[in-house]
């Protein structure tokens, strides 16, 4: 895939699937072709972020107003300065205002064919697509992972009811491992864009090493094959670009993350 595509479906299927995030109960999205973000009632880093953002003359303007509108409800914020984000210099504009450059993502893509097929899971590990009744589960991982209080829960899981997570022809699936019944890693996978995208790669300390993510992460994108899929998308943690590269990705771009300083930890 050229690079430039390859950005497109970068970006596209990422604003796809936060996009999500804007339309639960109490939540709020603007979607425009200058600016895209979401509010939702949980007061943590992402789940108040500007996803995409391509200025004029205006630009200034619009900054304020949308560091504003999370100021006024003392919200840390995400803004993701993507590739084609607008101006070239938006970065040092958001610094200027208090914002910090808190991690750089490299935007990654592989041929789903290059894709190596997922290994034998060890023994004693059950593997699942995640299915309505085990979305409480499925947040309880999430809450773990980003070390999010119980008050979080219920607006993601009516985030996840809006999305129809879990659902058939939902485009966002996960698949979950267990080990004695409790769910110990995830992946998430959406569909967007005409590209595969995998996002919310999460392993618990004691289920680590055991090659779990790996092949998660490989069986969601052997569904994405069998679907038709030929491109596959993510956008890395600096940490876990090695994996990715066994996995047969590239690095095609920086996504360039800056939030409210003190509060984005990945």
């Amino acid at each position: 895939m050229a690079v430039e595509a390859a950005i497109t479906g970068l970006e596209e299927n990422l604003w796809d699937m936060w996009s999500c995030f804007g339309r639960g109960d109490g939540c709020t999205l603007v979607d425009r072709p200058d600016l895209l973000r979401f509010e939702t009632p949980i007061p943590y880093i992402p789940y108040n972020s500007v996803l995409r953002f391509r200025g004029d003359e205006r630009t200034d303007g619009v900054i304020d107003e949308v560091i504003a509108a999370y100021r006024s409800r003392d919200v840390p914020l995400m803004w993701v300065v993507h590739p084609t984000a607008r101006p070239g210099d938006l970065g040092a504009r958001l610094e200027a205002r208090g914002l910090v450059e808190a991690e750089v993502c490299p935007g990654m893509v592989a041929r789903l064919s290059d894709v190596p097929p997922p290994r034998p899971f060890p023994g004693g590990v059950q593997v699942e697509q995640l299915g309505p009744a085990a979305r409480t589960e499925f947040v309880e991982l999430v809450a773990w992972r980003y070390s999010y209080p119980r008050s979080a829960a219920e607006p993601l899981l009516s985030i996840m009811e809006a999305r129809g997570f879990g659902q058939p022809g939902c485009p966002t699936k996960a698949w979950v491992a267990r080990i004695d019944g409790r769910i110990v890693s995830k992946v998430v996978l959406h569909v967007a864009a005409g590209v595969a995208g995998l996002y919310g790669v999460a392993t618990r300390s004691e289920a680590r090493g055991l090659g779990l993510a790996y092949n998660l992460t490989a069986l969601a994108f052997e569904h994405a094959r069998q679907h038709g899929y030929t491109t596959a998308v993510l956008h890395s943690t600096p940490m876990a670009v090695n994996l990715y590269r066994e996995l047969g990705f590239r690095h095609v771009a920086d996504f360039r993350l800056y939030s409210t300083p003190g509060t984005l930890h990945l």
